[in-house]
């Protein structure tokens, strides 16, 4: 019996002796993801800046359309009350029409406008909508003065639906300069 005095390497009985005294290569070191040159740093700089102000933008947008959000929750309010049966949330609607334009025009430009000149403007300002009789097509000409001006202004069913999605549409889509 021999002693192993830690001089020599011990092998198996299976291994081929010149294969015992081969030793595992070292891994290369890893490859930083950092880049190397300063191009890539002012590169990933301008990166950074560009996206920054691109969420500056859909925060600004977000925050400038603050008012339209606010309108459409109304809106949802008094169709909920018309459904119910309650004639004065849709004597409330050319107010709220007003409101939202008097908030993203200037006033000077909103104010003196009424009747057909009110709807000619409104249309004006969102082509998904009709509500003047410059069109031909538009049912509900003059439906905005009547229930603005008229206290026992009633609507059918099917009118009251088109004008309160009319409305709904002209809210999301008119066309503003901060658009």
């Amino acid at each position: 019996m021999t002693i192993n005095t830690g001089l020599e390497p011990i092998q198996p009985e299976n291994v081929n002796p010149l294969m015992a005294s081969l030793s595992e290569p070292s891994l290369p070191e890893s490859i930083s993801w950092l880049p190397n040159a300063p191009g890539w740093y002012w590169l990933l700089f301008l990166l950074f800046c560009f996206t920054l102000y691109r969420v500056y933008l859909v925060i600004q947008k977000y925050l400038a359309n603050t008012y339209r959000r606010a309108a459409l929750v109304e809106l949802e309010q008094l169709s909920l009350e018309a459904q119910s049966g309650d004639n004065t949330s849709l004597q409330k609607l050319p107010q709220l029409l007003r409101r939202t334009a008097l908030y993203a025009f200037p006033r000077a430009e909103v104010v003196p406008l009424n009747g057909k000149d009110w709807e000619n403007w409104l249309d004006n300002h969102c082509t998904k909508r009709q509500f003047s009789s410059k069109f031909s097509t538009s049912e509900l000409s003059g439906v905005l003065a009547k229930l603005a001006y008229s206290s026992a202004a009633t609507l059918t069913e099917e009118k009251t639906k088109t004008i309160m999605e009319n409305v709904a549409l002209w809210i999301q889509h008119h066309e503003v300069s901060h658009d």
